[in-house]
């Protein structure tokens, strides 16, 4: 199955390909209707088959992904349903052009404008799957926010001594890292890092932290290990934590990994620079 998985990594590489070509053909097409161009025939042709095929290759090389394993939820479910309907419509509209004209010349506004729908959803949603579901609303003022049932975003830190240990010091770090693959919808390792809870609870190999004992974690050893190491986290080249969150990783799980208290209900004497620093104080 090794074969299957190398190639279904293009998936992120090669969809770009049927959404250019399919936004290309719709303006194309919608400028010679309105004759600021002379209608593009061969041209028109030429750039439906490609979106078919694309668009067919793009949506069988996001089900080797899939298999995979890992990706959850609804986005999974919206991205691929969305995904593979694309490939059918433009498929659809590539066989209308050649030998339907004047059924396509008649359905061809609508299915240009079901196609863009179907590409900001499946684009939508396969950006869950990336980056997490909070990820375009994560600057998002607070009413937006809301409407995305998104909790309120945490207020700037001022002092270290109000800052909550999880919250505001180890979540942030956690996400930067690795909500690419840790998130609510995409679950690599069945391993969710995206709240205190699902920390918690860990992975299909067991509890990610051990509240007390750093190097009991399995949290802290992927992301202590050389980073050449095959279970080194995060993986794929993604940017590791620091130095110095790595160490505020690890006197968070030793000190019990505590969260819904403060900094200045807790001894920081040994990370207080590193504290500091990391929320840029």
């Amino acid at each position: 199955m090794d074969w299957v998985f190398f190639f279904g990594r293009f998936h992120v590489l090669v969809l770009h390909l049927p959404i250019g070509i399919i936004l290309a053909v719709i303006a194309l097409e919608a400028a010679s209707r309105r004759r600021t161009l002379q209608r593009p025939e061969s041209a028109g042709s030429f750039l439906w088959a490609s979106a078919a095929v694309t668009s067919i290759v793009t949506v069988v090389l996001g089900y080797m992904h899939y298999f995979e394993g890992g990706f959850a939820g609804t986005s999974a479910t919206v991205h691929m349903i969305a995904g593979t309907s694309v490939a059918v419509l433009a498929t659809l509209a590539w066989l209308l052009r050649m030998w339907l004209t004047p059924l396509y010349a008649r359905a061809q506004y609508g299915i240009g404008a079901v196609l863009v729908i179907l590409l900001f959803v499946a684009g939508h949603y396969g950006g869950n799957l990336t980056h997490g579901p909070t990820f375009l609303a994560e600057y998002a003022p607070g009413p937006i926010r809301a409407l995305a049932g998104l909790e309120p975003r945490r207020p700037p830190i001022t002092e270290l001594a109000a800052a909550d240990p999880f919250l505001d010091v180890v979540r942030p770090m956690l996400r930067a890292r690795c909500s690419s693959c840790h998130n609510s919808e995409r679950q690599r390792g069945m391993l969710d890092l995206s709240t205190y809870e699902t920390t918690l609870d860990g992975g299909e190999i067991g509890p990610a932290i051990t509240p007390g004992n750093a190097d009991d974690s399995e949290l802290y050893y992927r992301i202590t290990l050389a980073r050449d190491h095959e279970d080194f986290m995060p993986a794929e080249g993604k940017t590791p934590l620091t130095d110095i969150e790595t160490e505020i990783v690890r006197w968070w799980i030793d000190a019990g990994a505590p969260t819904e208290t403060t900094l200045g209900d807790l001894d920081i004497a040994n990370v207080r620079p590193l504290l500091r620093n990391q929320l840029d104080l």
